[in-house]
């Protein structure tokens, strides 16, 4: 895209700048293309990966189903499995918008299409009517408010890959087809589908705006806040893993503007609190309210010394660590002053996971005629206080 065309402020009908057909080709361009083609490159596809070779023609003592080829990076010579090679892209594919367009479409080719586009920062690929996204692992600047004002009211075909172009066509088909539209994050963890997520909502909340403005980027950021606190965990392949599914549905009205909106979470792994993975931690929630609650709620929940040993979790330990938790925990609390929770409702939430850490520390064991019972009973005092009950009836 051009960048006069950029600076405008929107992408509508800059389609067929994208997609305009070039001038008629040189004859030195004509004469590269075809020396490319007759070249016959190719994919040579090992355990490894895949390694850009060319076949080489006309040689004598190849058995049926094999063939040589030279690879590119060093130019050995190998006899190979004709099931092995896969065509090659002539070099006018490279970077491609759509995988779907590729003249010679294989796994190579297309995986050869999306490490290209990664190393320009083109972390989106459009695989015709889904969306490729590779997690870049850095912030990027591709999500501001001036982006998703060039993309509203977009047609398809004016826009590239992004995350707010798959949200635009399914707003715009809501539109005018007056039918539901969902959207389906799929990957591995550490994808980045939460993330992906998040983004589309801001988007059709910015784009298509909310009546009396009751859901914004604001509420839709806090909602995010409180979710990945709650709901996430560090595990071996990831820093910030969802432990929950989510389902986000938005209901809009005749003019196309957000009337409700509604959540449903289904906690997949509640056992992480009491019943860590091995080498894992619970919640990040727990470990930034130990970090970050102010002395007066900290001695009343009576959290004080926190070195005894914990079946449950263990508090931050390094003071970086400690100076993070407790930034976060600020997020966390003014995240949900955001979407209205008062400071009664959060007193109880911070008790509840008060009294889980002290159930931590009180433990349990087999004791006299095989009964369960406490192990550190001051422990258990504790929990029973910060919720309110008893010690026989939190026993119970």
């Amino acid at each position: 895209l051009e960048e006069s065309k950029a600076k405008t402020g929107t992408l509508q009908r800059s389609g067929s700048m994208r997609f305009k057909s070039r001038s008629a080709k040189s004859e030195d361009q004509v004469a590269s293309e075809k020396a490319w083609l007759t070249a016959e490159k190719v994919w040579l596809v090992h355990k490894k990966g895949f390694t850009a070779a060319r076949v080489l023609k006309g040689e004598e003592g190849v058995p049926e189903g094999r063939c040589k080829v030279k690879l590119e990076h060093n130019g050995q010579e190998l006899e190979v499995d004709e099931d092995d090679i896969e065509k090659a892209n002539p070099p006018q594919f490279d970077r491609v918008e759509d995988l779907a367009t590729l003249r010679h479409l294989n796994e190579s080719s297309a995986l050869h299409t999306l490490r290209q586009r990664y190393g320009s920062n083109l972390i989106h690929t459009y695989a015709g009517r889904s969306l490729i996204t590779i997690n870049p692992m850095c912030p990027l600047a591709i999500y501001s408010e001036k982006v998703i004002q060039m993309f509203r009211g977009c047609k398809p075909e004016d826009m590239p890959p992004h995350i707010f172009a798959t949200a635009q066509i399914a707003y715009r088909n809501l539109l005018s087809s007056r039918h539901d539209q969902s959207i389906i994050m799929m990957g591995r963890s550490g994808s980045g589908k939460s993330t992906n997520a998040h983004h589309i909502l801001c988007y059709l909340a910015a784009a298509a705006g909310s009546i009396n403005n009751f859901l914004t980027t604001e509420k839709l950021t806090a909602i995010n806040t409180l979710l990945s606190t709650f709901g996430h965990s560090r595990t071996i392949m990831n820093t910030s893993a969802s432990k929950f599914t989510q389902l986000f549905s938005l209901d809009f009205d005749h003019s196309g503007q957000i009337a409700a909106a509604s959540i449903q979470v289904l906690m997949l792994e509640k056992s992480r609190i009491v019943k860590r993975p091995e080498g894992e931690p619970t919640f990040h929630v727990f470990y930034q309210m130990l970090a970050g609650l102010e002395t007066t709620l900290r001695n009343e929940l009576q959290l004080q010394n926190m070195n005894e040993p914990n079946i449950f979790m263990t508090p931050l330990q390094r003071a970086e660590d400690r100076q993070k938790g407790a930034q976060s925990w600020g997020k966390v609390r003014h995240a949900m002053s955001v979407i209205g929770v008062s400071e009664n409702e959060e007193k109880a939430l911070v008790s509840v996971m008060a009294a889980i850490y002290h159930l931590g520390v009180a433990a349990v064991a087999k004791g006299a005629n095989n009964k369960y019972q406490f192990s550190r009973p001051q422990a258990a005092q504790k929990a029973a206080s910060v919720l309110g009950v008893t010690v026989e009836e939190l026993s119970r």
